[in-house]
């Protein structure tokens, strides 16, 4: 239907509504507005992220459409996006997967709890010797990309480039072609990132450390190995996707907890199992992500629709998380919730491969922030950023 609009004001302020209503009228639905078809129930939804005739495989389109001066305007973010296993579907898909794979176990990640303890401390000193701020900029922003950084190996004095470039590069990613200045930050962002990988690439080549970029060198001359471009484009879709969405997991978490006084009390005295369950529900409750893209490969029915070759589809998992045909009392936060088969990470072969990262991260810092500001409130309203797939803030006025 024509009124589906993704970028509405209702659909950026309040999605879990706007979402959650259009999803009890049909689970999926035609939007004119955006030449999409919406996926927004938990069983079809699930049904959907198995299914291989919905595919994520986009860069033959997106170079279709170029210009040729736009062409080279984004040769560098191209071969960035190249490397992206996500913008492929298998062999090529797995090929691009599998030696990234090994380091995002969750008992490789389970490896850094240590030092993201550390990171976090860290912020929240930083924190302490003020009394109020944006949250986003001082504690969700800075630190997945200093977890990024601590994966890449890249060292403390240059790191302060890497979340102003996921920044940048979203510009690219989201496919903002109406701003002005889009061809020149998908330029800065495509080079920028290349001049900054390849030196650190060139350092660990001749002496490898302990991180990611040396455990990928290894592999380089290996038939398994990804190239040097590879890598690269590897790296700008772990610290894109990595730091976007885990800011935006932690933005939303806390602003759940503390909308619920008697959860925010509970959740600081968990640990264990009981933490690893509350962290679930808040993934749930909170997934970053609206929608998930995938365009139709093979005409099929879903459901009564007619899915035709070549249409969009919108897999809205803010919807499916909340179905109340899955979920009992949907739009509570349930800290204990068991089962909780939320959708926040996706299934099938592009489950997200940093899963296990942003759970450590979230386990970690959430409960740090909150007994060592244990006044932490929030004082004014979230400004959310206006994009269809995305659950962003981009600031929140907090008191701590």
């Amino acid at each position: 239907m024509s009124r589906i609009d993704m970028l509405s004001a209702d659909a950026i302020d309040d999605p879990h509504r706007f979402l959650g209503e259009l999803r009890d009228e049909a689970p999926i639905q035609w939007s004119d507005r955006h030449r999409a078809w919406i996926v927004m129930g938990h069983p079809e939804l699930d049904a959907a992220f198995r299914d291989r005739r919905l595919s994520t495989e986009r860069m033959g389109q997106f170079r279709s459409r170029l210009t040729e001066r736009r062409a080279a305007a984004l040769a560098k973010a191209i071969d960035l996006l190249d490397g992206w296993m996500l913008f492929h579907e298998p062999p090529e898909h797995t090929r691009l997967r599998s030696p990234l794979a090994r380091s995002f176990t969750p008992r490789a990640v389970q490896g850094l709890d240590q030092r993201v303890a550390a990171l976090v401390d860290g912020l929240l000193d930083d924190m302490g010797g003020t009394a109020e701020g944006d949250l986003v900029g001082r504690f969700a922003h800075p630190l997945p990309a200093a977890v990024i950084a601590e994966l890449f190996g890249v060292p403390v004095g240059r790191r302060d480039w890497l979340a102003g470039w996921s920044e940048k590069f979203g510009v690219v990613v989201f496919g903002a072609v109406n701003r002005p200045d889009y061809e020149e930050l998908a330029r800065e962002a495509g080079e920028e990132f290349d001049e900054r990988l390849r030196p650190l690439l060139d350092r660990y080549r001749a002496e490898p450390e302990d991180n990611l970029l040396s455990l990928l060198l290894a592999r380089e001359d290996h038939d398994d190995g990804l190239t040097t471009a590879e890598i690269i484009g590897a790296c700008s879709l772990l610290l894109f996707a990595g730091h976007d969405t885990t800011a935006s997991l932690l933005s939303s978490a806390i602003l759940a907890l503390c909308s619920d006084p008697d959860a925010r009390r509970r959740f600081v005295q968990l640990e264990g199992a009981d933490l690893d369950r509350a962290v679930e529900e808040l993934l749930r409750f909170e997934a970053s992500a609206k929608a998930m893209m995938r365009t139709v490969a093979e005409t099929h029915e879903r459901d009564g629709a007619t899915f035709e070759a070549g249409q969009t589809v919108f897999m809205a998992i803010l919807a499916a998380n909340r179905d109340p045909r899955v979920f009992a009392d949907a739009n509570r936060l349930v800290l204990d919730r068991t089962p909780n088969p939320h959708l926040t990470f996706g299934h099938g072969h592009h489950f997200c491969l940093g899963a296990a990262l942003a759970r450590l991260e979230i386990r970690l810092a959430l409960p740090r922030l909150l007994r060592r500001f244990p006044s932490f409130e929030v004082i004014g309203p979230p400004v959310w950023k206006p994009n269809i797939s995305d659950r962003s803030a981009s600031s929140i006025p907090a008191r701590w």
